[in-house]
């Protein structure tokens, strides 16, 4: 009986190491482990060792069951687990509870602007505007803009100053008018900062120099217009008075009014004349009866955005952002008239014809890059000496009521 006893206890001795052994190589190869501590002697009372195949069992309790005591005591040293000192997780990889969170970006605020033109409905001329729109640059900046129409320029200032509109799109003369009359306006941005108003004169119906327009009938969009003050400071400086010719307001429809003989020339602008001579407007075979003038008097901007002054310095930032959106959508035009053109398709009316989309784009990205002053100080900029000088040019000739200071109007702030 004692020796059957003596060989059952010689055989659950030999368990253990046989145990151990089957762990060891259950855990691998791996140097870095160190071996598992062993097992304490069974007491007496226990029961019969268990058959080594469950040994693995043994793992769960050596190998993972106390991971800071048994297999994990020395890993964050020879494992490169020390978060503070081995892989530097707080100051290497930016993970510092003490270090600030970066700033959330704060979305612009928002600001609602009508802006009034001086045209009549929405004309392929502003494709700058519709540019801004569909490419969401507008949208970056924060702004919502409604285009408003205007019967003219001189229409466009009067709803600004009835406070109808936030901008009006005017020349500088039509903004003159308000300020003589008391109005306080800015004038915060040139959108083409060289002129491309013209005469068209019908040369058949004997009309060949200025001085045969007396008594003769001129088509201007309005009676309040940059159309109709040009041509009044042309034939002024050439000595004939408002009372020597008939101005006939006909809108753009100036095709009409010269074929139909009631107007023997028209105060008009590149796109019109593109229209006109080039698209079909006047027949082919009659094209050769007219003839183009120059508004010499005028070598610069003919359109400014004004704005009440006041309205302005409460929303400075705004106006930046919608400036710089504007221009973003210039260059982007610049680069991509065709695509303009397209857009531009889109927005207008009557812009259904992409060859004269891309001709008044072409006319829109010289005058705005080839006014006075633009080379040196830069797109938008409002060239005040040339701006003074129409100004002097239209009070001499009568225009003008009165004087007009257009370095006290004219401002280039927000110009980058």
């Amino acid at each position: 009986m004692n020796e059957t006893r003596n060989r059952t206890r010689r055989l659950r001795w030999l368990a253990v190491p046989f145990a151990a052994a089957l762990l060891f190589t259950a855990c691998g190869d791996d140097e870095e482990a160190e071996p598992a501590a062993p097992a304490p002697a069974p007491a007496e009372e226990a029961a019969p060792a268990p058959d080594p195949e469950p040994a693995p069992e043994s793992v769960d309790e050596e190998e993972g069951h106390d991971h800071d005591e048994d297999d994990g005591h020395d890993h964050d040293e020879e494992e490169g687990h020390d978060h503070d000192e081995e892989e530097g997780h707080d100051e290497e990889e930016g993970h510092d509870e003490d270090e600030p969170e970066p700033e959330p970006t704060v979305p612009p605020e928002p600001i609602d602007i009508r802006l009034v033109t001086w045209g009549a409905a929405k004309f392929i001329d502003f494709i700058d505007l519709y540019v801004a729109e569909e490419n969401g640059y507008f949208a970056e900046a924060g702004v919502t803009l409604e285009q408003l129409p205007g019967a003219g320029a001189g229409d466009a200032v009067r709803q600004l100053v009835a406070g109808n509109a936030d901008i009006a799109m005017a020349d500088a003369l039509s903004g003159f008018f308000a300020t003589i009359a008391g109005a306080d306006l800015e004038g915060i941005y040139c959108p083409y900062t060289q002129n491309w108003m013209t005469m068209l004169v019908n040369t058949a119906s004997g009309v060949e120099s200025p001085e045969d327009l007396r008594g003769k009938t001129v088509a201007v969009t309005s009676q309040a217009s940059t159309s109709k003050w040009y041509a009044a400071l042309l034939l002024a400086d050439n000595g004939i008075t408002e009372e020597d010719v008939t101005f006939a307001a006909t809108g753009i429809a100036f095709g009409e009014a010269l074929l139909g003989g009631q107007a023997q020339a028209a105060s008009t602008w590149g796109s019109i004349n593109w229209a006109l001579l080039e698209a079909g407007g006047i027949p082919e075979d009659q094209v050769g009866d007219y003839e183009i003038w120059q508004y010499d008097q005028v070598p610069g901007p003919n359109d400014v955005y004004f704005a009440n002054r006041s309205w302005v310095d409460e929303n400075s930032d705004g106006v930046q952002r919608f400036i710089d959106a504007l221009e973003k959508a210039k260059l982007w035009i610049e680069e991509n008239p065709e695509a303009a053109a397209e857009i531009g398709s889109r927005h207008a009316v009557g812009a259904d014809n992409m060859d004269r989309n891309l001709a008044v784009i072409d006319y829109r990205i010289q005058m705005q890059n080839n006014g006075p002053g633009v080379s040196e100080n830069g797109m938008g900029w409002c060239d005040v000496a040339t701006i003074q000088d129409v100004a002097d040019q239209a009070t001499a000739l009568g225009i003008l009521p009165d004087s007009a200071d257009a370095s006290a109007v004219i401002s280039n702030r927000f110009i980058n």
